[in-house]
């Protein structure tokens, strides 16, 4: 015999239906069920909290021994057992940290450690670049001398609902002194070309560049700084914020990337990506992909930020100029070669929380510069190369110009 507390807590783990109990397993008073009865109970804290301990052994078990599977499931297990942190030990939660977080051994011998750069560790930079460190890569921020001091002192400070709390160490400087495997470009539109200066292009001779800026015009520009075949665009979906230098708050439950170019060429970086806790994917059409994110935020940011609107204002005060947005950046995008359905844009709109704002909408708010010609401006010139006519457009354009 084992006891009746080990017995119990041993029945519940075989007869706990994961789909249909793992998801509430945090709430405050969840729902489970019995596979092998059918019957629903509601188990008290300490059972809860015996079931994700031992459901955490578990699979950090397999982690430790099988590549493939630590390659698979580990980015999930790691969102997972974040989510579940308040149910686990100070021990068990450093174990999953640990484990989930290390790159794994491979056949080959133990996970190729990357050393990445990351120009402009703010929001979306900074996130990331704790992400690749906290999975084990070496990564060197760059920026200027007070955000890196900072960084230097303190690493990088998350709060995010998606990852939990942790703080990340890395390398600040103010420029790239050394060859490096990829470097993130993450800076606004509108400090591009003053910030490359931070990076000679003779230190990503056998690098890749990964920009994940707003607008389809920059790859051009990186391409004829660095090389055709060195630059690989991406479009990053999360909400994330740098509150001050080397901390960030990342809002979304999501960290999703897409990136464009031929699959073959890419899947190793996805893979990166994945093993740090991204959701990443190839998109071998470039066109569509940066399209597809410009005609959402283009009728997004230049509405709201022209009347200081949420989303939610711009659906019911602005429905018509919204519309009319919508159909002019779908014309463009499709004379650009891009697939565009104005009524999937909208239900889009209809559904986003009513108290969104947009990037630009947050940067006027704060009195920063507007990334208008990026988006605003990359549409007018499409436009203008292909006849397409777009008179809304050309008038908020002018408008926040002015302004």
């Amino acid at each position: 015999m084992i006891g009746a507390e080990a017995e119990a807590l041993v029945y519940f783990y075989a007869s706990c239906d994961r789909n249909a109990s793992c998801p509430p397993l945090d709430d405050a008073d969840p729902a489970f069920r019995d596979r092998f009865t059918g019957r629903t109970l509601a188990p008290n804290l300490g059972l809860r909290q015996d079931l994700t301990e031992l459901s955490a052994a578990n699979e950090l078990d397999i982690a430790r021994v099988d590549p493939a599977f630590h390659e698979r499931w580990g980015p999930d297990l790691l969102v997972l057992f974040t989510r579940l942190r308040m149910l686990l030990s100070p021990p068990a939660w450093k174990d999953c940290h640990t484990v989930l977080t290390t790159p794994s051994s491979t056949a080959d011998g133990p996970a190729r450690r990357s050393t990445v750069t990351v120009l402009g560790p703010g929001g979306v930079g900074g996130l990331l670049a704790a992400l690749l460190s906290r999975a084990g890569h070496r990564v060197v921020c760059l920026s200027g001398e007070t955000t890196a001091q900072a960084l230097r002192q303190n690493g990088l400070r998350v709060r995010s609902r998606q990852f939990g709390d942790f703080t990340a160490e890395v390398e600040a400087d103010t420029m790239l002194h050394e060859p490096v495997d990829l470097c993130l470009v993450t800076v606004k539109h509108t400090t591009l070309g003053a910030a490359l200066e931070r990076i000679p292009p003779a230190m990503l001779d056998n690098g890749l560049v990964l920009p994940l800026l707003n607008g389809i015009e920059h790859p051009e520009a990186l391409r004829r700084r660095y090389g055709v075949d060195r630059v690989a665009p991406g479009v990053i979906r999360v909400e994330s914020t740098r509150v001050s230098p080397g901390v960030i708050e990342h809002g979304s439950p999501f960290t999703e990337i897409d990136l464009a170019g031929p699959a073959q060429r890419l899947e190793d970086l996805a893979a990166m990506l994945q093993a740090a806790g991204v959701q990443a994917r190839v998109a071998e059409d470039e066109t569509a992909l940066l399209w597809a994110k410009l005609a959402f935020l283009a009728p997004f940011a230049l509405l709201t930020t022209r009347y200081g609107l949420t989303i939610g204002g711009v659906r019911t005060e602005r429905r018509r100029e919204l519309v009319a947005l919508v159909e002019e950046t779908a014309a463009v995008s499709r004379a650009c070669g891009a697939p565009a359905d104005p009524a999937k844009a909208l239900a889009l709109y209809d559904a986003f929380p009513a108290g969104a704002k947009s990037s630009m909408q947050r940067d006027a708010e704060a009195g920063r510069q507007l990334e208008l010609d990026a988006i605003g401006g990359a549409l007018l010139r499409a436009a203008r190369r292909h006849n397409v006519a777009v008179p809304v457009v050309t008038r908020f354009v002018t408008e926040l110009a002015t302004d």
